[in-house]
């Protein structure tokens, strides 16, 4: 008999439960699914600052465009078409007519994609030419 409970108690010892198997099985499935979760909110989150980058650098183009009296409407940054307003029409802001003046006017562009948005405000100025 004794060699009967030795032989039990070694079978015992050398393998793994189905229990114990499956309990190792879920462990593994929860640490698997939280790396999932924590690359796929990454990958978001990119995507959401590469978007505002662009929405950035959409309105900074617009105002230095609106600086040389041109209009821009939209802007491409990637895959991403950036539409863009503004409250004044850039090409409207004239010199003054004398050399020593200046036209100034407040210019805000809204860069927009989705339901993303930026605003940007500067003054925009014109100097009086030096023909006059």
């Amino acid at each position: 008999m004794s060699k009967q409970l030795r032989r039990l108690f070694l079978l015992k010892v050398k393998g793994f439960t189905l229990v114990e198997a499956l309990i190792a099985i879920l462990i593994l499935s929860l640490i698997v699914i939280g790396v999932a979760n924590l690359i796929t909110g990454s990958i978001g989150s990119t995507r959401d600052r590469i978007i505002m980058e662009c929405l950035v650098n959409a309105a900074n183009s617009a105002i230095e465009a609106c600086r040389a009296g041109i209009d821009l409407n939209t802007y491409r940054c990637g895959n991403f078409n950036i539409n863009l307003s503004k409250n004044q029409i850039c090409a409207n802001i004239t010199p003054p007519s004398s050399f020593w003046d200046a036209t100034c006017r407040e210019v805000t562009v809204t860069a927009t994609y989705g339901n993303y948005q930026h605003r940007l405000t500067d003054l925009i100025c014109r100097f009086g030419d030096e023909n006059f």
